[in-house]
């Protein structure tokens, strides 16, 4: 198994999911405390539904007009996320969430099922093509997110306000709309570039999987960052290694090893309790 390590393929899709990881499992720590846990699995859809447009119109090898279709429909979503925040009185909005989620997965359905080659790219939006990522196209996505990890750092402070508190930022004057729309447009912009090479079950998984494992092991913000990255590079290692012994596809394998990872930390953890407070 560890001769896989030493395989070129195997070691660019291991960059590609630590690049992924990376920023994924910061998003992830804002999405767990807004207690909107789906609203990543709707964007990736969004995104994914942008690239079955794409391909409907015909413009499937057309990598920067996928692109930019997929960025379009995330930012739709965004806009319309950050309308609802408040303002889903008698309705929650995980609701909507869910509306939007199995709408955008309706539509691509019914825009791939007259291509031909589309069951094809519908198994790409889910699982993505770890393996066969290109290493220029590792390089774009690290940019760009290095670029969004830079708006998040300069702009930690009103993310962190109207994250943990929105109603008391709208009555300090925070403009929370404006706000949570440039956190989801940012966030978008992330989805779209990873649903191209991890699909969109691994995308949620990333987003939600460390940063609840983070939680769980500490109250302390930078601490359980810390907890949430390092849990998702080995995870990712774990998963591609198991992927390439089983010869079973990266995504998922990396997906189901995030899983098992946090079902084991939480056994360990309630093992370690003292006997009378289980």
């Amino acid at each position: 198994m560890l001769d896989a390590l030493q395989l070129p393929f195997f070691q660019w899709a291991a960059l590609a999911a630590l690049v992924l990881a990376g920023i994924h499992a910061y998003l992830g720590f804002h999405i767990v405390r807004r207690g909107v846990l789906f609203v990543d699995l709707a964007l990736a859809q969004m995104a994914a539904l942008g690239v079955a447009l794409s391909v409907a119109l015909g413009h499937e090898h057309d990598e920067w007009g996928a692109y930019l279709l997929a960025l379009g429909m995330t930012l739709v979503g965004a806009a319309l996320f950050a309308w609802l925040r408040g303002r889903a009185r008698h309705a929650p909005l995980e609701a909507f969430i869910g509306i939007v989620f199995a709408t955008a997965q309706a539509l691509v359905f019914l825009l791939l099922e007259k291509t031909p080659s589309g069951a094809e790219h519908l198994k790409d939006t889910l699982v993505g093509s770890l393996f066969t990522v290109a290493p220029r196209h590792i390089a774009v996505v690290a940019a760009l997110y290095a670029g969004v990890g830079a708006v998040h750092v300069w702009l930690r402070k009103p993310f962190l306000e109207i994250t943990s508190d929105p109603e008391g930022a709208r009555a300090r004057g925070r403009r929370v709309f404006l706000w949570d729309f440039l956190f989801y447009a940012t966030f978008g912009v992330v989805v779209t570039s990873a649903v191209q090479i991890a699909g969109v079950l691994l995308v949620f998984g990333f987003l939600v999987i460390p940063a609840v494992a983070g939680v769980l092991a500490t109250r302390r913000t930078g601490l359980a960052l810390l907890v949430g990255w390092a849990f998702a590079f080995v995870a990712s290692v774990m998963g591609l290694l198991l992927s390439v012994s089983l010869d079973l596809p990266a995504a998922p394998s990396i997906l189901v090893t995030l899983t098992a990872l946090l079902v084991l930390q939480g056994a360990l953890q309630y093992l370690r309790r003292p006997l009378l407070t289980r």
